[in-house]
C-alpha cells in the first residue's frame, strides 16, 4: 500500500529496518518556475543549478536516506542495470557520471539510487541477503526499458549482488496508466518484436481508432515471470497524467514540465 506523508509517497511493502526510500511529487519543493514548481529534480528544464540541488536534499531527507551519497544518471530509455559502490556516492548528482544507466543496485551503507520520471515507471527494489543485510535497486524504465527488460535485468544484478530471489520486494511508483498512454501500430510492432504477440495482446488494447498501452500491467508480468512473487509487488494506483496538480506528466503538459523522482537507500 502506498501512503503519502510529507508530499512524497512511500511503499509498505518496502519498510525495512535501515532502508529510505520516496516516490517524489511536484510539491514541496523550491523551483519558482510555473512549470517546475515546486519540486524539479532535473537539471536543464528551467530552475537554477541550486534549485534542483536544494529539491534533491529535500527528497533524501523526506526519504531518510543520504544525500551525499546519492548516485544517478542521464537516463537514455536504455535496460541496463548496474551495480554501485561506495566510490560512486555523488556520482551522476555532484559530479560527472562516468556510467549511463538506467537501474542501480547497490548494498553499500551510505549509497542512494535516484530515477527521475515524468509519466515513466519507476520501480524501487528491495532485497536481503543470507545474512539478513539489504540490497536496493531502483529503474526508471520507459516503453523501450520495459519491454527491454529493466525490470528483469534489476532483479538479475540484485540476484548477483546475494540477494535471495524469493525475499525481493518491489514497489512500482506513479507513471502514466493505459487511460492516458495513447499508442500507434509501430509501438505494438515492437513490443510483439521483443515479447512476442501474446505479450502485446495482453498489455495494448484497441478501442476503436484509439489504441493504448499498459505499463504497469508490462512490468509487473515481466516482475512475475522472474520469479518475484506478486505478493512482494506493491503498485500505485495513480496515474501521472491525470493529476497534474500532484505530479509531472510529460504528456499532459505538451512536454513543458519539471521530473519527479524516485530514491532509494541504505543507511
Amino acid at each position: 500500500m502506498f501512503c503519502f506523508e510529507n508530499n512524497v509517497y512511500k511503499s509498505d511493502t518496502l519498510a525495512f529496518f535501515g532502508v529510505g526510500h520516496a516516490f517524489s511529487t511536484r510539491l514541496g519543493g523550491v523551483s519558482r518556475a510555473p512549470h517546475t514548481r515546486t519540486m524539479n529534480l532535473s537539471f536543464g528544464l528551467g530552475d537554477e543549478d541550486g534549485e534542483v540541488l536544494e529539491n534533491m536534499r529535500l527528497l533524501c531527507a523526506a526519504a531518510g536516506v543520504s544525500f551525499d551519497g546519492l548516485v544517478g544518471s542521464p537516463q537514455r530509455h536504455t535496460s541496463l542495470a548496474r551495480r554501485v559502490t561506495c566510490a560512486d556516492r555523488g556520482e551522476g548528482v555532484t559530479r560527472e557520471n562516468t556510467s549511463p544507466s538506467d537501474a542501480f543496485v547497490t548494498d553499500c551503507a551510505g549509497v542512494s539510487l535516484i530515477v527521475r520520471m515524468a509519466d515513466c515507471v519507476p520501480l524501487l527494489f528491495l532485497g536481503e541477503k543470507e545474512n539478513g543485510m539489504p540490497v536496493v535497486g531502483a529503474a526508471h524504465a520507459g516503453w523501450k526499458g520495459t519491454v527491454g527488460g529493466i525490470s528483469e535485468n534489476t532483479v538479475a544484478e540484485m540476484i548477483n549482488v546475494g540477494a535471495d530471489r524469493d525475499k525481493i520486494k518491489v514497489a512500482i511508483g506513479q507513471c502514466i496508466h493505459e487511460c492516458h498512454f495513447e499508442v500507434r501500430e509501430d509501438f505494438a510492432e515492437n513490443v510483439r518484436a521483443a515479447r512476442g504477440a501474446d505479450f502485446a495482446a495482453r498489455h495494448i488494447k484497441t478501442n476503436g481508432k484509439r489504441m493504448t498501452a499498459d505499463l504497469v500491467g508490462m512490468n509487473k508480468e515481466i516482475l512475475l515471470s522472474s520469479g518475484i512473487d506478486e505478493r512482494n509487488i506493491d503498485v500505485s494506483p495513480y496515474c501521472t497524467a491525470c493529476d497534474g496538480e500532484t505530479f509531472h506528466s510529460h504528456r499532459a503538459s505538451g512536454g513543458k514540465r519539471g521530473t519527479m523522482g524516485a530514491v532509494i537507500g541504505i543507511v
